[in-house]
């Protein structure tokens, strides 16, 4: 169980959709605890909870965290983290709704 990640063009309209895999939340939100410093990041923490729409700033901060944050993630996981900082990067990416099941 993962996070869908839904990604909105300019205009508010679906841009595109990506889901993160149960196995990446894992890695990313382990017992270590690091991800508790990253403000954005940590909001999305339990995928039970998470229903975030993030624009501006905000999105802007998910995607700093989750850069300085790349390098907590093991090798086997770094493809598909980098692919999520990818889409969330997007020119055409003004806003994203991240929920969880």
């Amino acid at each position: 169980m993962g996070f869908d990640v839904v990604l909105y063009n300019h205009n508010g309209e679906d841009y595109d959709f990506y889901e993160v895999s149960e196995e990446l939340h894992n890695e990313i939100f382990s017992s270590t605890m690091l991800w508790t410093s990253y403000v954005e990041l940590r909001k999305l923490s339990d995928f039970y909870l998470t229903d975030e729409t993030l624009s501006g700033d905000r999105l802007k901060k998910l995607i700093s965290d989750l850069q300085q944050y790349q390098i907590n993630i093991p090798a086997n996981h770094q493809e598909e983290y980098q692919k999520l900082i990818c889409k969330l990067s997007s020119l055409g990416v003004s806003s994203v709704n991240i929920a969880g099941d």
